[in-house]
Parts: C-alpha cells; structure tokens; sequence
C-alpha cells in the first residue's frame, strides 16, 4: 500500500502507459485550462485537478484516463459508468476516457460545471 501522503512526479504517474494515454492526458489539460486557472497535484495514485477545491481527479490507467468528478448535481448520461451521492449535496461521477473524440462538449460542459461548483 502507497502512503497516502506519497506524492509522485508526471514520469511516475506514466510510467508503463502508453503514448496516446499521454496524449490524451495532455489534450485534457489542455481544455481544462480553457476553463480558467486551475493547479495540478499529483499524488499517489492520481492526479487531482483543482480550483478553489478539487472538482476532478484523474488515474491514468494502461490505456485510458479514469476520470472522476463532482458536480452539485447529478448527471444522466450512459457515459457515466457510476455515480455516487456524496454529503450534503454533491455527486461524484466516473466516466473513462479512452480517445480523443470522448473530449467532447458534453464532457467539457460536466467539467465546467465541477468547475465552478468547485469555487
């Protein structure tokens, strides 16, 4: 078991992945950052993306990125693989991202929704 006060760098997060898991790491950023200001920590396991507080947190896998993120609402969607309702009013949604064309509108408009719920 990895302490949880263990934090890893980018190269460890990736190691053993392949090229287009990188890849689509980095074209997720990249809209992210489109949303406003937002800082990258990466620990253990995952790398958590924050505003305010975090609104994402990513595991980059073999070949896909688990993304889980928190809205104040919850999200309908076949894309969403689980859903859990978290205290007070938020929820917590899994979605896989396993190509580029899965970093669409819809995904961008949960992730500004995390976004600003996360301010």
């Amino acid at each position: 078991m990895i302490a949880s006060n263990v934090y890893l760098t980018t190269p460890d997060l990736f190691q053993g992945k392949t090229e287009s898991v990188r890849d689509l790491y980095q074209l997720l950023l990249g809209e992210l950052k489109k949303l406003g200001p937002i800082r990258v920590t990466l620990k253990a396991i995952s790398i958590s993306l924050e505003n305010r507080r975090t609104f994402a947190s990513a595991l980059i896998r073999y070949r896909s990125i688990k993304l889980v993120l928190r809205t104040n609402h919850k999200i309908d969607s076949p894309r969403i693989r689980s859903t859990v309702h978290v205290p007070k009013t938020s929820y917590d949604h899994t979605i896989f991202i396993e190509s580029k064309n899965d970093i669409d509108e819809e995904l961008m408009k949960w992730l500004e929704d995390a976004y600003q719920a996360s301010k």
